[in-house]
């Protein structure tokens, strides 16, 4: 329509569903874990916290996360990201849609550790002067200690003074172990990610082009740590499974297995005249072995929007279609 190519004639609509599950983490017994370092002291005043990781940033946001983490477990308003490298340790691959759960759970953990060195602080400085330094639930938050009754015992600034917290540790999720050969079951993974899609298409029969007008997605991700990461993951996701299904593709020879595009010049992907309206459900079904009981979400919406396109353009034109991308011959026979 945009480009005047048509006017409707031939023009059919279909909508499709698909549901997927992917794996969270390394499996099967691998020993997944990352390390983190946490830092707490007074700096110009205030306490700062750094989080030192090895974890590398490819854009999903874990940064932004670990500074979440930080700032909740130790009520500081200041925390700085140390660059990442391996000198802290491992924090695995970003892969698997596992660094939220097993390098922010490193965070977490290391941030406990370093908020008990506090209070075990603050309780030698100022436990003789009111008995809830021994008594109470105490909380680090807004720069203060403070019972789980909202009283505030001291500033974080005059329990540190001029020392400085400094502890590293590993974090590992709980553990897995191989699938029985024979019967194929077993406790193989340490959590799934769930999605489901809705695709509306409309398919031009005459051309042989697919318009996706919606990708609506549902996915459960436990809990939500950065919701607005979160939608941008989901929505990411959907779009790279739409891409498969209408236009990206790579061509093997099948004798001699060599790659047949003469280069990336013509791999096509999605760009933002190409996305669809994707409304997301977000479902918030803690997991309650994860920190935080979130999910891993990165990949779980590439696996359900391919199909559910698939679906679609299938149910519009009543053909089988078995591969990916969708050509236009494909739809057109010619």
């Amino acid at each position: 329509g945009l480009s005047n190519t048509t006017h409707g004639e031939g023009v059919v609509r279909g909508v499709g569903y698909a549901v997927g599950l992917k794996n969270v983490g390394f499996s099967e017994g691998f020993d997944d874990y990352s390390t983190a370092r946490v830092r707490m002291e007074v700096i110009n005043g205030e306490p700062v916290a750094t989080v030192h990781t090895a974890m590398a940033e490819v854009g999903q946001g874990g940064v932004t996360v670990h500074a979440q983490i930080a700032r909740t477990e130790l009520g500081v308003n200041q925390v700085t990201i140390h660059p990442a490298d391996t000198r802290v340790g491992s924090a695995g691959s970003t892969s698997a849609s596992r660094q939220t759960y097993v390098t922010g759970g490193a965070v977490k953990n290391s941030c406990e550790a370093v908020r008990e060195k506090v209070l075990e602080l603050g309780r030698t400085k100022f436990g003789t002067y009111h008995p809830a330094w021994a008594t109470a639930e105490l909380l680090l938050e807004g720069g203060k200690v403070v019972t789980d009754g909202g009283e505030v015992l001291a500033d974080l600034a005059d329990v540190l003074e001029d020392e400085a917290i400094d502890i590293e540790l590993e974090w590992r999720h709980r553990p897995t172990e191989a699938f029985d050969l024979r019967t194929g079951q077993g406790n193989g993974h340490v959590q799934y990610s769930f999605a489901a899609h809705r695709a509306v298409v409309e398919v031009d029969t005459e051309l042989g082009l697919v318009k996706v007008i919606e990708l609506a997605c549902a996915q459960d991700v436990g809990k939500a740590l950065n919701p607005l990461s979160v939608l941008g993951q989901i929505q990411g996701g959907t779009l790279q499974g739409m891409g498969v299904a209408v236009m990206e593709e790579i061509i093997v020879d099948p004798k001699t297995a060599k790659v047949r595009n003469p280069s990336f010049t013509d791999y096509l992907l999605p760009t933002i005249l190409d996305t669809p309206t994707i409304p997301v459900d977000v479902l918030e079904l803690a997991d309650e072995n994860a920190p935080y009981g979130l999910r891993g979400i990165g990949e779980a919406p590439t696996l359900s929007s391919t199909p559910a396109v698939l679906a679609a353009i299938r149910n519009a034109t009543g053909l089988e279609l078995n591969r990916t991308p969708v050509r236009p011959e494909h739809l057109t026979g010619a």
